[in-house]
Formats: C-alpha cells, structure tokens, sequence
C-alpha cells in the first residue's frame, strides 16, 4: 500500500507535466485526477486546491532543481559537464513548468521568483562556508541576479537551443554553455584597470 507522502509525490508529478504541457490556467484538477486515475476528492484531500497544489509544486521542483544543480557543482571538474548535461535532459519537464509559471505572471509567478532567490541565497551562503565563493558585498542582490538567468534561460530555452544550433543537452551545446558559465562565474570577462596596468608591467618585463 502506498504511502501518503508517496501518493503526495506521484500526484504532484502528474500535475508537474501537465502544467509544463499546458499551463496553469488551462490545466483543472478534474484533468490531473483523470490523468492520475484517481478522484478529483482525492487531489482536494491532499491539497485542499488547486492554488496549494501549484504552490507545493513550486516549492518542491525547484528546491529539487536547485539540490541537484548544487550536486553538479560540486563534482569533479572532468565528470561536471556529462553530469549537467544529464540534468538538463532529465529536467526538460522542471523548465517547462518554470517556464509556464513565469508566463501565467501575477501570484505565481513572483512565488517561483521569491522562492528561486531564497534558494538561491542560501546555496551562496554555503558555498561561501565551504570556501567555495568568495566575500560579495550583496549576497541578496547576486542571488536576484543569478535567479534572474536561470529563470529567464528557463523562459527563452527554444530561442537559446535555436540559436546554438542543438538541444541543450547535446555534448557540443552542453560545453559551450558550461565553459562560457565557469568563465563569467570563477574568472568575470572584464578587465578592471588594475588588470591593465598589470598586463602592460608584465609585456615591458617580457620585451627586457
């Protein structure tokens, strides 16, 4: 017999996919209970409404998003890229119910926002435990920002994959796009006059 924490997963899985598939306004609990083969009564027993159903699969999506991208960071530099890449495959039904919560705007949308900045705070903080980030001045304001791209790519992910000429989870795309993140993230792109007055010192001692 299944549990009611299982049967809580299974059916907020179900409505995972069909709310990526066909949004929130457009999706009804009568669909997802038909869909799970179970009573509308059943979907209201474990989540009162439809509203509580989208907030827990918002919560709980991308809490497990954020856990297995931190997982990812965390490996070994020669297996990041294949890992990244199979989250991107595995994930494609998250991003496209991110997306679809982003497109309905108004309550939804800013809960996953809030939610995908708290998340993403509290990961900065334990990286910056670890020694694995360094002092930021504000960590709130990072963390909007790093919210903003990852949402925003999750918004625009058929124009990025359009552009780069393959899924985003093929090899070459996968790369790219890892690489390009690694160097923005660990090394920046600009160069600060610091820099510029360190790299002219260093061309006059090689021309000595």
């Amino acid at each position: 017999m299944r549990s009611v924490t299982s049967a809580r997963d299974q059916l907020r899985a179900i409505a995972v996919e069909m709310f990526a598939e066909t949004g929130l306004s457009q999706t009804s609990l009568r669909a997802i209970a038909k869909q799970a083969q179970v009573s509308p009564a059943l979907l209201v027993h474990h989540f009162s409404s439809k509203e509580r159903l989208i907030e827990e699969c918002i919560t709980q999506t991308l809490g497990r998003w954020v856990l297995e991208e931190s997982a990812v960071m965390g490996e070994a530099e020669a297996n990041r890229v294949d890992s990244w890449r199979a989250l991107m495959v595995k994930g494609k039904t998250q991003l496209r119910f991110f997306r679809q919560v982003m497109i309905s705007g108004g309550t939804y949308a800013q809960r996953l926002f809030d939610t995908a900045v708290l998340e993403t705070e509290t990961l900065l903080e334990a990286m910056h435990t670890e020694g694995r980030l360094r002092d930021i001045g504000d960590r709130r304001v990072v963390a909007v920002l790093l919210a903003t791209s990852g949402l925003g790519s999750a918004m625009l992910l058929s124009h990025i994959e359009n552009n780069l000429g393959s899924a985003i989870g093929s090899r070459d795309v996968a790369e790219r796009l890892f690489e390009a993140n690694n160097e923005l993230m660990e090394k920046g792109i600009f160069v600060s006059p610091e820099d510029k007055k360190a790299e002219g010192r260093e061309r006059e001692r090689v021309q000595r």
